[in-house]
């Protein structure tokens, strides 16, 4: 009997809490659909059309560090233009490893506004020959780029 009581209770509150204030749930998909419109991939007799997207163009796509110790840590910033025609988003991003992060806004970059996107590789743990990729996902197409880290790592000694 309590626990009918109780999922009554429950049940109540939880159809309550449903009927929110429409205004909150309109500017919501109010925005929801701008940002569906910024990263919608215009096509033209059904091929992508780039000339009416976000481009990005970097100025390098890898770098080398060279030799460094392990335990060292190291930082690049791989600079980028929005050589497109729409605002560029970068959206998310996915690595090799947990020993590389990046990090970059994630204001728009209207078109030929320039950015960048650092990088730090930690080097602890990591021995002799070292590629580390990092996957930046936006509105572009393709929606991928790959940046990548690479050097060599002298070993401690033991």
């Amino acid at each position: 009997m309590i626990k009918g009581i109780y999922f009554l209770l429950v049940s109540l509150a939880l159809l309550s809490s449903c009927n929110s204030d429409t205004k909150k749930n309109d500017g919501f998909a109010k925005s929801s659909s701008d940002m569906s419109k910024q990263l919608a991939i215009p096509t033209k007799d059904g091929k992508v059309d780039t000339s009416k997207m976000a481009i990005i163009t970097f100025e390098e796509t890898t770098y080398d560090f060279g030799k460094i110790k392990e335990g060292d840590l190291v930082k690049h910033s791989f600079k980028f233009k929005n050589t497109g025609t729409k605002d560029l988003f970068l959206l998310y991003h996915k690595t090799t490893c947990g020993c590389t992060v990046p990090s970059f806004s994630k204001d728009p970059f209207r078109p030929g506004d320039t950015g960048e996107i650092t990088i730090v590789f930690d080097s602890k743990g990591k021995k002799l020959s070292q590629n580390k990729k990092v996957k930046i996902f936006a509105n572009t197409f393709p929606n991928m780029s790959t940046l990548t880290m690479k050097g060599y790592v002298i070993p401690k000694d033991k």
